[in-house]
């Protein structure tokens, strides 16, 4: 006999076997009970989480020799056919390839004839929202009065692309992601019958990898045994299935918790010099983060709301007593950001460093005479060699050297501010009532350098923006109609109000924005206009934020600039 795999060997046979559903098998087994059963079913949700077997274990309960059961026996000749998919009274269907209004006639005109050995025939369509239009009308008045011995029963993953007529017609039961933990057992179960030697940490890692789906999971149990003909360790399954052992992220948020940047780049760097994806590192980080967000809110009473092996959650909640829930909250949003720095700068190694060292600290402001706390390690994150930074403006060729002592670092803004006003701490600012905008285009770069400290994502979009008028308190800045995506953005309220704030306390002026489309010049003296030239003359190249604060991190140095051309 052929090997079979897993996720078939171990198909369930009868509703009790169904995992993660009983409020599905509860509700088919009392209908089959009153003999209340309907005429058609949707069968809807994700992907390998029982759609197809509950509608073979139903067939089974209406075909079995025992008829109508909840349990059906498994052994007569109409439960092996239909387990074995070969009987001529279940027959399944994919809507994929017999979706054209053709085959729905055909269908149409089989239903009238009965059953061959069982009491009713019963049609299987998998992924039913594929039938066209057409299709369905041609299947409405059939569905909606079938001939008395035909049951119709329809799996989708997309249940709101069926149509709505079709929908009304059906009684809709909506599968759920099964949960981790559910997954992990029925997957001991399998390795123990199997006699396999498997880690426990791996089967969790398998469990989490699939995402809710049991098949997947069932799959990839098969897919490292064959990998590994021995003993299956979380080493195996992060070697094959590219996931990311919660041990690492153990030992990263150990290095923010004791702030310690190099330790936290040295994870990055080897994870990042295996080869390993740089974008589920950080959507791995999010859900972590988030784990660790529960824990902080919920406390001890955390079993149901984090899906994960006690001892795992012991840790969770011994790291969350760590952070203050409004930390854990900032941490998120800097992952965020540097979700949408990858959007915009080619290399994806650069924002996820530019984010750990926001996690880490490293870019609070210290002392000028401070010198670091141990030798600094830049070397072997980064080599001494140029290396070249694409953006959407141009390429940067950067050196980034490793610092012999201390340089001093460049003060934050509000202290820039507060030094140019010569004002006496001890006395209270009022607001000014006007501004100018000249003095906005002053300090325009000044203020995207502040926003860019704590919100990245909106220095990048207000980049692309110039101030152009002041009408009272109210600030226009204009956008180019090909920065639409941008305005949209920033016009939403927290957004506006984040860069509200920012000009208030730079410009000590109670200021509003109203975000426009304009190719108008700004309405000042030129301010604006002499800056800009004057630092195009030093730099033919705008370097995007993201790498500004790469460099000003690792105290690097422009080397060769090339500016596109368009």
């Amino acid at each position: 006999m052929s090997y079979l795999v897993f996720a078939r060997k171990y198909r369930p046979q009868n509703f009790d076997q169904i995992i993660g559903q009983e409020h599905i098998t509860k509700s088919l087994k009392n209908a089959i009970l009153s003999d209340r059963l309907g005429h058609a079913y949707i069968f809807s949700g994700p992907r390998g989480v029982g759609k197809t077997s509950c509608a073979r274990i139903l067939s089974k309960s209406l075909n079995c020799k025992d008829a109508p059961t909840i349990n059906p026996c498994g052994k007569c000749p109409a439960c092996v056919e239909i387990s074995e998919s070969r009987s001529l009274d279940v027959i399944e269907i994919d809507g994929a390839s017999n979706r054209g209004i053709d085959d729905i006639r055909n269908l149409r005109e089989n239903v009238k004839f009965a059953a061959i050995s069982g009491k009713y025939k019963i049609y299987i369509i998998d992924e039913v929202h594929q039938i066209t239009p057409d299709g369905f009308n041609a299947l409405l008045k059939t569905l909606e009065e079938p001939p008395p011995h035909v049951k119709f029963i329809f799996a989708t993953t997309a249940p709101h692309k069926v149509l709505p007529t079709i929908r009304s017609r059906c009684q809709r039961f909506e599968f759920r992601p099964i949960p981790v933990m559910s997954i992990m057992a029925k997957l001991e179960a399998i390795v123990k019958r199997e006699k396999l030697n498997i880690e426990k940490d791996a089967l969790y890692l398998i469990a989490r990898a699939s995402e809710g789906s049991l098949r997947d999971s069932e799959s990839m149990l098969d897919q490292l045994v064959s990998f590994s003909k021995e003993k299956i360790s979380t080493k195996d399954v992060v070697s094959v299935l590219g996931t990311i052992e919660e041990e690492l992220f153990v030992s990263l948020l150990d290095k923010i918790i004791h702030k310690d940047t190099i330790g936290a780049l040295d994870i990055v760097d080897d994870f990042i010099s295996e080869g390993r994806d740089a974008h589920v590192f950080v959507v791995s980080l999010i859900e972590y983060f988030r784990n660790l967000m529960i824990a902080k809110a919920a406390g001890q009473r955390i079993d149901k709301l984090l899906d994960m092996p006690p001892a795992m959650q012991k840790k969770i909640l011994e790291q969350a007593q760590k952070f203050t829930l409004a930390q854990i909250l900032s941490f998120i949003n800097i992952l965020v950001d540097v979700q949408q720095m990858f959007k915009r700068v080619d290399s994806k190694r650069i924002p996820l460093e530019v984010g750990i060292i926001k996690l880490t600290g490293g870019f609070e402001n210290k002392s000028d005479n401070a010198a670091p706390s141990e030798p600094n390690n830049y070397s072997k994150i980064v080599k001494q060699e140029p290396k070249s930074i694409n953006s959407k403006r141009g390429s940067v060729s950067v050196v980034f050297p490793k610092p012999k002592s201390a340089a001093p670092i460049k003060p934050p803004i509000s202290q820039i501010t507060k030094a140019s006003t010569h004002v006496d701490d001890a006395k209270t600012v009022q607001p000014k009532s006007t501004v100018a905008l000249d003095s906005v285009l002053g300090v325009w770069q000044e203020i995207i350098e502040k926003i860019s400290q704590t919100r990245m994502s909106i220095a990048t979009y207000l980049n692309e923006s110039n101030p152009l008028k002041i009408e009272g308190n109210i600030l226009s800045i204009a956008f180019s109609r090909e920065f639409k995506f941008h305005k949209g953005v920033l016009e939403k309220k927290e957004n506006s109000v984040f860069v509200e704030n920012v000009l208030s306390e730079v410009l000590n002026a109670k200021l509003k924005v109203n975000f426009i489309f304009s190719e108008d010049k700004p309405e000042g003296n030129g301010l604006a206009t002499d800056s800009q030239s004057h630092k195009s003359k030093h730099h033919d190249v705008e370097v995007g934020q993201a790498i500004k604060s790469t460099i000003e991190a690792f105290k690097g140095r422009i080397v060769n600039k090339f500016r596109k051309e368009y």
